[in-house]
């Protein structure tokens, strides 16, 4: 209908018809352009949002699961600490509940923190939707940190390789078969847990225990010990930290939707 307007301008050569008609054009095609734009950021607006909203979930189990890691390494330090304190006092009052010490001390939490949202955001190329340069930005940093801590905070120090190639195989599996022993699963909410059964009843010979302590109670397994002891006041530390900046991700988030 446009185009029968402008050739009957042209032909009366009406020409301020004619250029009407072409503003017309013009305008109809920038506004169409216009609303196109309005269109996409709206969807990439909506798509931030939605990647925004799935990393402050996967933000909320990391913090959970730092909770479950900080309960876990101090019940951990807790044993390394009795071990120790019982390698520096009386060689007589060595008994059992040492070697239970000796042996929990060597337990290890070595998953790694939630960042699938995170990947997914820059697999699909997403990030620059999120519009706020300091959310990129600060995304970007928590993750280049919890990465760089990761090694740290799953790593394994000599000691238990130490404790689990001296101490005897059936006081090993005495210790085991006694429910000594770590589960490691999730609840119904999907948080993850880790749970240290140390409330086990561990019975071991006198030969058995004889045996166990004497391979225990060496220079070379303290010096092991106390470096676990500052290997965990390591990710105790590194934990607090990741928690915090969890947190603080989580509200700047919450701020910028």
């Amino acid at each position: 209908m446009l185009l029968r307007s402008i050739t009957k301008h042209v032909k009366d050569q009406n020409w301020f018809a004619v250029a009407l008609d072409f503003l017309i054009v013009v305008a109809g095609i920038l506004i169409a352009f216009q609303v196109t734009n309005w269109n996409e950021a709206r969807q990439n607006k909506v798509i931030a949002n939605e990647y925004l909203f799935r990393i402050q979930n996967d933000l909320i189990l990391n913090q959970k699961d730092m909770e479950v890691r900080q309960q876990y390494f101090e019940t951990v330090k807790a044993h390394a600490l009795h071990a120790i304190e019982a390698i520096d006092g009386p060689p007589e009052a060595l008994g059992q509940q040492f070697i239970s010490d000796s042996w929990f001390a060597t337990f290890a939490l070595r998953r790694t923190i939630v960042r699938e949202s995170f990947e997914e955001l820059l697999s699909v190329g997403a990030m620059n939707n999120v519009t706020d340069v300091s959310a990129r930005q600060r995304i970007a940093q928590y993750y280049r940190s919890t990465e760089g801590t990761q090694f740290f905070l799953t790593n394994i120090p000599p000691y238990r390789e130490l404790l689990r190639g001296v101490l005897p195989y059936e006081v090993q599996a005495a210790l085991r078969k006694a429910g000594c022993t770590g589960s490691y699963n999730m609840d119904a909410a999907g948080s993850p847990t880790a749970i240290i059964h140390n409330d086990c009843q561990l019975k071991l010979t006198d030969a058995q225990i004889s045996d166990a302590i004497e391979k225990l109670n060496t220079p070379e397994f303290r010096f092991a010990l106390n470096i676990r002891l500052a290997d965990i006041d390591t990710k105790l530390l590194l934990i607090g930290t990741i928690n915090n900046r969890a947190q603080n991700l989580y509200e700047y988030l919450e701020e910028v939707k």
